[in-house]
């Protein structure tokens, strides 16, 4: 594969930064609108900065209002590493001082009181609670008081990473196939668990951004300089510390990254080691130093002694992650078909990344070797995250639109969408679409669910009209599908600016063979998660409704160019705008 010419080599290649940065911030803008409301992960996050606030990490004071809790020495503690509370604990003590606990509170019950749905259920289990109806009560009140609290935290913690997360996936896809950072970006941000995670206060997004973020930095390195510069390899390895603060299972990156760092055929071997590892050092450092002092020893994780099962004393059952190294044994067959294939498969309902793994074994094939080290990394990421979660107790990671713990996959899978893009624009567009329709849908319905069925979704809005929050609920102004509906319109137009960057024409290619990708994705979704018997009606009119959108959206680029055959200017343009076509410019140009 041949260097690509410069972004400023065509008028339409020019613009195409720009229309990145705005489809950006129409998606920043979108996902800002949406309030979830609190899952036990969010308020376990929540119980953890209240803690950190008042100077300790024992949760003791809130810890029925979670059940991602720890117990310990006598005391209660989240199961969460710290990294995301301690990134967004500057702005929760800033509002806490403000007063905003009580406007959040204030806001809550105008829009409860003026008809809009609850932020919690009206009556939590009271097994769950202690057997107590009352603790119940309080455990509820809690959550729904803390939602807003929780959203503004997420702008910050979550939201603002994901809009860097796909900035340095578009830059790393446009050196790839240059001209398609935008599309990728986007097909990223709204048509994976990105989207429903950008609205979540959990701490994949932030993860994800530092981990990709150590391998961004290193590939910039390998391909810019004779040498690599230490102090840039001592900052990847920082990112890559920092993103073990945040999650644990991120330590997997760091070490896939360091091995990319050090297997260069250039002399300093032992130095690269040696600043990488130093950052490295850094970055976690922060986690033994909050282990040491929440627990009194560096190595004590906090998910040791996550609870099983509350009972009567909120600590009934210890252990839930004890069997195998914290719940991880050896990767089961079933699950790993599950992860991929269930109703909240990453295939079923993002099939765009069955071409983005396409994209990445023909990056390896390339006979340039240009990005073989790259597609390397990105194989052996997806593979270890893919064995490690087979192998997790819970696949699926309990409630969640999709196998959550396989997040950190997400943003190198991504760069092969550069050659889906490039390559295969049509069939891309219809599996974007499908992709975009499924996580759009769980976004603005209630993402979190525990069950292999997506068509709950479906049945929420269809039967029981029932839409997560936007900031038109705690205002008072609308609720329900209205005041969701800016969410879905604003990823729609922020996806259609990140494709359209490609232009029509190129869009078009390959339009023929669209349908027939939409017709396997349909039979798979609908055979795969359960053999011989059908999904629910729900999940039927989500697979249905997708692969509409997905054939109208084709249509959309390639009707229009076989009704009216454009002017040769027209042509000239579209030909010129297309990756493919500026990848053969910067062959004939002499040197």
């Amino acid at each position: 594969m041949r260097t690509a010419p410069r972004l400023g080599e065509s008028d339409a290649a020019s613009r195409r930064p720009n229309r990145l940065r705005i489809a950006l911030a129409v998606f920043a803008v979108a996902c800002a609108f949406v309030v979830q409301s609190p899952g036990w992960a969010q308020t376990s996050y929540m119980s953890l900065s209240k803690a950190l606030s008042d100077g300790t990490a024992k949760i003791d004071r809130w810890h029925w209002a979670t059940h991602d809790d720890a117990y310990t020495d006598g005391h209660y503690y989240s199961v969460k590493p710290p990294g995301l509370v301690l990134a967004t604990l500057p702005l929760y003590r800033a509002l806490d001082a403000a007063g905003a606990e009580r406007i959040a509170r204030d806001a809550r019950v105008r829009a409860e009181s003026g008809g809009g749905a609850a932020w919690a259920s009206r009556e939590l289990p009271a097994a769950q609670y202690g057997f107590s109806r009352r603790r119940a009560i309080a455990a509820r009140t809690t959550i729904v008081d803390d939602a807003p609290m929780v959203w503004a935290l997420g702008l910050l913690g979550v939201l603002a990473p994901a809009v860097v997360l796909l900035m340095l996936v578009a830059r790393g896809a446009d050196r790839i196939a240059r001209g398609t950072g935008a599309a990728v970006a986007l097909t990223l941000g709204a048509g994976t668990l990105v989207l429903p995670f950008s609205t979540l206060y959990f701490s994949h997004v932030l993860s994800a951004l530092l981990s990709f973020a150590a391998f961004w930095l290193v590939w910039r390195e390998r391909t810019r300089h004779e040498a690599l510069r230490p102090r840039m390899l001592a900052l990847a390895g920082l990112f890559a510390g920092l993103a073990v603060l945040c999650e644990y299972p991120l330590g997997i990156t760091a070490l896939i990254v360091g091995v990319y760092a050090l297997a260069l055929r250039r002399p300093g071997v032992v130095r690269r080691a040696l600043h990488y590892g130093a950052g490295l050092a850094a970055g976690v450092a922060p986690l033994l130093a909050y282990h040491s002092w929440a627990f009194g020893s560096p190595l004590h994780m906090s998910y040791t002694n996550a609870i099983a099962k509350t009972g009567f004393t909120g600590h009934h059952e210890l252990g839930l992650n004890d069997g195998g190294f914290f719940g991880i044994t050896l990767p089961r067959p079933e699950a790993a078909a599950e992860l991929l294939f269930s109703g909240r498969g990453l295939l079923t309902l993002a099939p765009v990344l069955v071409l983005a793994i396409a994209g990445v074994v023909e990056l390896w094939r390339d006979g340039s070797r240009r990005h073989r080290a790259e597609a390397g990394v990105i194989g052996a990421v997806v593979l270890a995250y893919f064995v490690y979660n087979a192998g997790y107790w819970l696949p699926l990671g309990g409630g969640s639109p999709g196998p959550r713990f396989l997040f950190p996959i997400l943003p190198f899978l991504a760069l092969g969408l550069a050659i889906a893009w490039q390559r295969w624009p049509a069939p891309t567009l219809a599996l974007t679409a499908i992709s975009a329709t499924t996580m759009v849908t769980a976004t603005m319905t209630h993402p979190m669910i525990g069950a292999n069925d997506p068509g709950i979704w479906v049945d929420r809005i269809l039967q029981y009209g029932v839409y997560q929050h936007s900031v038109l609920d705690l205002a008072g102004i609308a609720h329900g599908l209205v005041a969701i509906l800016p969410f879905a319109i604003g990823i729609a137009v922020a996806l259609a600016l990140g494709v359209s960057s490609l232009g029509r024409a190129h869009l078009a290619r390959g339009a023929h063979w669209a349908p027939p990708a939409i017709a396997a994705w349909a039979l798979g979704a609908t055979l795969l998660p359960r053999p011989l018997q059908l999904p629910s009606a729900g999940a039927l009119t989500l697979i249905a409704t997708a692969g509409t959108i997905a054939l109208l959206a084709v249509a959309l680029v390639a009707l229009p160019l076989r009704r009216s055959a454009p002017s040769s200017a027209q042509d000239e343009e579209h030909h010129a705008a297309s990756p493919r076509a500026l990848e053969v410019q910067a062959a004939q140009r002499p040197g």
